[in-house]
């Protein structure tokens, strides 16, 4: 009789809830500064779900920590609904290199993927390859010579090189730099000469600033059609690929939960946020939360064995 009851309680209180919210403003958490693709997509979002809502849907610029500070205060914030996160890839990958995670990863459930893509594999003209058999061997022959720039430890770009290096054998150098920007300026100025970045910078290969050898893709990629993918040329273990997607607190009711993700899939269905993300060479999509728990746990077992292998932390 008393779990009757109690259960009793519990549904009346997420119907409560449900049914009175949005109360105020809902703020969306990007655990990166402003600017960057996480940042321009929550930005896509906001006005959307404020109309759909009818609260403000307001962005959060909370980076820091390899991004488990933003991370971070979603997972401790209060399980009300009023509190988002989206991330990207660094919700895999740190509980796997942060030795004091600042959060329980338990504590933040997922509620829809929109995004995914690969990154290509960029390189200076000074490296004289024209495939990725001819890069390997002269990074094999020239031992830290193959300089990697990344957007940060623990960033995508960073462990897309470490995958490659592990893939291949070769030695290479990572720095890494204060977000995609400098990384790539850094680049086309040659103190790095290799970087694992976005379709949208293809308009430097198109020019001849840069070579772009490869995408990490299981296919070529539409708005890049003349880059093949590492699998055409001998490499499809380096299968990289970022994603962005919104999560809540886990202790928020599952019925609150399931009405925020369907809102947030009919948004990501919407032809404008379709078309901002066809637009930087993504695939877009609408997951379930059961949809995009599947992939998440997927990529903690993949990346898992690469992290260990190559040894990294943070």
């Amino acid at each position: 009789m008393r779990r009757r009851v109690l259960l009793g309680s519990l549904l009346a209180t997420s119907a409560l809830a449900q049914a009175g919210w949005p109360a105020r403003s809902v703020e969306v958490v990007v655990p990166y500064a402003a600017g960057g693709p996480t940042d321009r997509y929550a930005r896509e979002f906001t006005p959307r779900l404020s109309e759909l809502w009818g609260q403000q849907a307001v962005v959060a610029n909370k980076p820091g920590g390899a991004t488990a500070i933003g991370t971070a205060a979603v997972a401790h914030a209060a399980p009300d609904g009023h509190t988002l996160l989206l991330a990207s890839f660094g919700i895999v990958t740190n509980p796997l290199m942060l030795r004091n995670l600042p959060y329980d990863p338990a504590a933040l459930a997922p509620l829809c993927r929109f995004a995914l893509g690969g990154a290509v594999l960029y390189l200076h003209p000074s490296v004289p390859a024209r495939t990725l058999p001819e890069l390997v061997a002269w990074a094999r022959a020239n031992p830290g010579a193959l300089r990697f720039g990344s957007s940060g430890m623990g960033s995508s770009p960073h462990i897309s090189a470490e995958l490659f290096a592990w893939a291949t054998g070769v030695e290479m150098l990572h720095t890494p730099y204060r977000g995609s920007a400098p990384a790539l300026t850094d680049l086309l100025a040659g103190h790095v000469n290799a970087l694992f970045d976005s379709v949208t910078t293809m308009r430097f290969a198109r020019d001849g600033r840069l070579r772009a050898m490869a995408i990490s893709q299981p296919e070529r990629n539409a708005q890049a059609p003349e880059v093949p993918t590492m699998a055409e040329q001998g490499l499809p273990q380096v299968l990289a690929r970022t994603f962005y997607g919104f999560f809540c607190p886990a202790a928020v009711p599952a019925a609150l939960r399931e009405r925020i993700a369907d809102d947030l899939r009919g948004v990501a269905a919407g032809q404008a946020i379709q078309r901002a993300i066809g637009d930087d060479g993504l695939e877009a999509m609408a997951e379930t939360p059961a949809e995009f728990a599947a992939f998440l746990s997927e990529q903690h077992a993949f990346w898992s064995r690469v992290i260990r292998e190559r040894n990294l932390s943070l």
